[in-house]
């Protein structure tokens, strides 16, 4: 009798330790395998960073001699880099929308750092690091996108400006 009541309640604690456990490990895998494959494009790119982060499926980071800011958006083995030159960045701000339910609550619905570049004929980049069609949760990033934002802002040169004397 206490075998089989110490048998049936070691199966109760796997069926529900089990699976838990599984998705901790493929996560971990999942997260893993996209730092591994983000390092090797880094590797390729042959820019040394001195501030980067990877998060969900994206990476940022400036270079050594803050001149280059790196964007990486990874998807199915699919990538897209985008190296931005700082000297011809104008301004960076950070954009962030709310959306209001039914019950007045207000909640983080986007989140995007946008760069704007001196020249009118450059397009306007827009970085997201938060949208609530994508992700589930907000996972710290109102500190990341105001962490970037401030590196980016110190990582420009400085505007000066001219008069024209007349």
């Amino acid at each position: 009798m206490k075998i089989s009541i110490i048998f049936i309640s070691t199966i109760l604690v796997l069926s529900m330790a089990l699976p838990f456990l599984l998705f901790v490990y493929i996560g971990v895998k999942n997260t893993s395998n996209t730092k591994t494959f983000i390092n090797s494009i880094i590797k390729n790119n042959g820019i040394i960073y001195t501030h980067n982060e990877i998060w969900r499926k994206n990476f940022i980071g400036i270079s050594n001699d803050n001149k280059i800011l790196t964007y990486i958006v990874f998807s199915n083995e699919k990538y897209n880099i985008n190296n931005i030159n700082l000297e011809n960045l104008k301004q960076c701000n950070v954009i962030k929308n709310y959306s209001k339910d039914k019950s007045n609550a207000i909640s983080l619905k986007s989140l995007d750092l946008e760069l704007i570049f001196k020249l009118p004929t450059n397009k306007n980049l827009i970085i997201p690091f938060f949208n609530i069609d994508n992700d589930l949760i907000e996972d710290f990033e109102i500190q990341r996108i105001e962490k970037w934002h401030k590196l980016i802002l110190n990582a420009m040169p400085l505007q000066t400006s001219i008069k024209i004397a007349s």
